[in-house]
C-alpha cells in the first residue's frame, strides 16, 4: 500500500496550531462547514494542527486535533472530502451505518444527509476536498452520467485505492512545488481530474457491503495484528496458524475469505510497508536500499525491488532519495 507519512503532508506550508477548542472550531468552520466539535473526554486536551491547500476545484488538507474529539457538521453540500487517518483510529455515523476508518480504509462524507464523527487522538488525517460540480463533470466524462452517489468507506490496500492514493500523491507534490516547478495549468488540470477519475472508481457505491475494522473476524484481526509486530522475523505459515491456535487449513481459508489473500501475502505488504517507511526516514548517505531490504525480510533485492515497484509505483531507489 502506498505509505504517507503525517511529517510528510503539505510539507513546508504554513502550520495553524491551537490548543483552545473554540478557536480550532472557528479555523475549522471557516475551512469547511458549520459543525459541533467537542472533546469525548475531559482529559483530551485539544492540540490542532491544520495545514491547507487549494488550487481551482481540488485541495488537501493535514489536520490533526490531537486529542479524542467528537464532530457533528451541520453538512458539506457542494463539496466532497476523502478522510484518511495516516494512523490511529476514527469512526464515521451515517444513519444505521458506521464506518471504521484506520490507514487502510479512509471515510468519504456524504453531502446529502447528516453524519457524526470520532477521532481518536493520534489519528493525523490527510483529507482530499473536491468541489461536487467537478467532480460531477468527470464522472459524466468517465460514466455519462453526471449524478454521482458515492459509499461511505474506500479501501485503500486494494489496486483502486493504492491507484486513488499514487494520484493524491502526485497532485500533492505538484501543489507544494514552488510557482516555478509547478507543472504546466493544462497539465495541472489532468492531475486534479485524473485523482478525481480514480476517487470515482476506488469508491464503493451505496448498498454495498462497507469494509470496516470492526467487519474483519477476530482470527484475522488477530493473524494481520501478529505478522506487525513480527514482521521482521523468521515466519512461516504453520507458525502463524500455530500461535493462532488455528489449523493451516482454516487460516488460509478465513484470509482468502476477507482479504483475498494468503498468509503470506499478508506478511509481503507489511513488510514492503514497513521497508517503504525506513525507506523515506532514511538518508542516502547513511542507508542503503539492500540493507533496508534484508531489515525487512527481503533477501532476493532483484525480487523486492519488482514487488515495491508494483506496490507503490517507484523503485526503492526513488523512495530513499526523497
Amino acid at each position: 500500500m502506498v505509505r504517507i507519512l503525517a511529517r510528510d503532508v503539505l510539507r513546508g506550508q504554513p502550520t495553524t496550531a491551537t490548543t483552545d477548542v473554540d478557536e480550532a472550531h472557528a479555523k475549522i468552520a471557516e475551512l469547511f462547514c458549520s459543525h459541533e466539535l467537542a472533546p469525548r473526554t475531559r482529559a483530551s486536551l485539544m492540540d490542532m494542527k491544520l495545514r491547507s491547500l487549494h488550487r481551482g476545484d481540488v485541495g488537501i488538507e493535514f489536520l490533526d486535533y490531537g486529542a479524542d474529539v467528537r464532530i457533528e457538521p451541520e453538512g458539506l453540500q457542494d463539496f466532497h472530502l476523502v478522510q484518511i487517518p495516516l494512523s490511529g483510529h476514527a469512526s464515521m455515523q451515517v444513519g444505521a451505518d458506521t464506518v471504521e476508518s484506520g490507514p487502510r480504509l479512509a471515510t468519504v462524507p456524504p453531502v446529502d444527509r447528516p453524519f457524526s464523527m470520532s477521532w481518536d487522538g493520534g489519528s493525523p488525517h490527510l483529507i482530499v476536498y473536491v468541489r461536487r460540480t467537478a467532480l460531477e463533470r468527470v464522472a459524466g466524462q468517465l460514466y455519462g452520467e453526471s449524478s454521482v452517489e458515492l459509499g461511505y468507506g474506500m479501501d485503500l490496500s486494494g489496486a483502486a485505492g493504492r491507484a486513488f492514493l499514487r494520484a493524491v500523491v502526485e497532485l500533492h507534490d505538484d501543489l507544494i512545488s514552488q510557482p516555478q516547478s509547478a507543472a504546466p495549468a493544462f497539465v495541472q488540470g489532468l492531475l486534479a481530474d485524473s485523482m478525481m477519475s480514480r476517487l470515482l472508481m476506488a469508491m464503493e457505491q451505496p448498498g454495498e457491503e462497507t469494509r470496516s475494522a470492526d467487519a474483519e473476524s477476530r482470527l484475522v484481526r488477530e493473524c494481520r495484528e501478529l505478522l506487525e509486530r513480527h514482521a521482521f522475523e523468521e515466519l512461516t505459515v504453520p507458525d502463524i496458524a500455530e500461535c493462532l491456535e488455528v489449523s493451516v487449513r482454516t487460516l488460509q481459508t478465513a484470509l482468502r475469505a476477507e482479504t483475498g489473500a494468503t498468509p503470506s501475502d499478508m506478511l509481503r505488504s507489511i513488510r514492503l510497508d514497513r521497508a517503504r517507511e525506513m525507506l523515506l526516514e532514511a538518508s542516502p548517505r547513511e542507508q542503503s536500499v539492500t540493507a533496508v531490504a534484508e531489515l525487512c525480510g527481503f533477501t532476493h533485492q532483484g525480487r523486492f525491488s519488482a514487488l515495491y515497484l508494483k506496490a507503490f509505483g517507484e523503485l526503492p531507489s526513488e523512495s530513499l532519495r526523497r
